[in-house]
């Protein structure tokens, strides 16, 4: 827990600066999330393009993850001990803890006071048999573009509870007329609005609710609900730019 002392104590992440907007779903906008000199370095030292796996399915964008390219990610963060402390963290229990009794505090109770944390990809055969509730953290890096890079309207899989989205800005900045922030949607045909299985839409079937521009150390806390609708539109930057890079952060059921 050394490298948590260097910084906050107990709690890595900075949730002093939280607003959240309650409508039509809750999303948190918190800003300076992590400390100035360690996001200096994780900015700085975020993976290369190379390492990432291409996924189209969901847009236009980038993925490097315990399920895309596996192998890279594991490598990579062996290599990094900032980012493998910040995965160690993310990939605990107190984390987990942490993040539901910050929301509970914010007027939001996932009715999940007693649960089982695990790391494993599937909940073990007790847990089944005693129908006890099992959690646990992803840690995603994310990359799209300039040239239309983009993820299409949807609500996030059944199976995610809480999702964090960091931006990483390194010194080459970020122009905000490229666009690249992240936008709340809803379906045009209200009809639609149920969408708990996560299916995909396109930008011209949503109407934009509330934008959250593209800014160095923020995060943006979604809470996975029937309608959490969400999308980042296509992004417009000359040849040569920087890419949006993002670290994502998912809390979710184990079954």
């Amino acid at each position: 827990m050394h490298f948590l002392r260097q910084y906050l104590g107990d709690n890595l992440f900075e949730y002093r600066k939280a607003a959240f907007t309650y409508e039509p779903y809750p999303v948190c906008y918190i800003s300076d999330f992590l400390p100035t000199d360690l996001y200096g370095r994780l900015a700085a030292t975020f993976p290369k393009t190379e390492l990432f796996e291409y996924k189209p399915s969901l847009g236009d964008k980038y993925s490097l993850a315990e399920r895309n390219n596996g192998d890279k990610y594991r490598s990579f963060l062996a290599a990094n001990s900032d980012w493998q402390n910040l995965y160690s963290y993310v990939k605990s229990e107190k984390f987990v803890h942490d993040t539901l009794e910050f929301l509970k505090r914010s007027h939001i109770d996932l009715g999940l006071n007693e649960f089982k944390f695990t790391t494993g990809r599937h909940a073990s055969l007790l847990s089944r048999v005693n129908r006890q509730t099992e959690l646990g953290a992803r840690f995603e890096f994310s990359a799209m573009g300039g040239s239309g890079g983009c993820i299409l309207p949807h609500t996030d899989h059944p199976n995610k509870l809480v999702t964090f989205v960091i931006s990483m800005v390194g010194e080459e900045g970020w122009d905000q007329g490229w666009g690249g922030g992240t936008q709340t949607c809803l379906p045009k045909d209200r009809t639609r609005i149920y969408n708990q299985m996560n299916r995909y839409m396109e930008f011209d079937e949503v109407d934009v609710v509330k934008s959250y521009p593209f800014l160095p150390n923020q995060c943006i806390l979604f809470i996975k609900t029937y309608n959490s609708w969400h999308q980042v539109a296509p992004i417009h930057s000359p040849p040569g730019s920087p890419l949006r890079k993002t670290l994502t952060i998912n809390i979710e059921l184990i079954k």
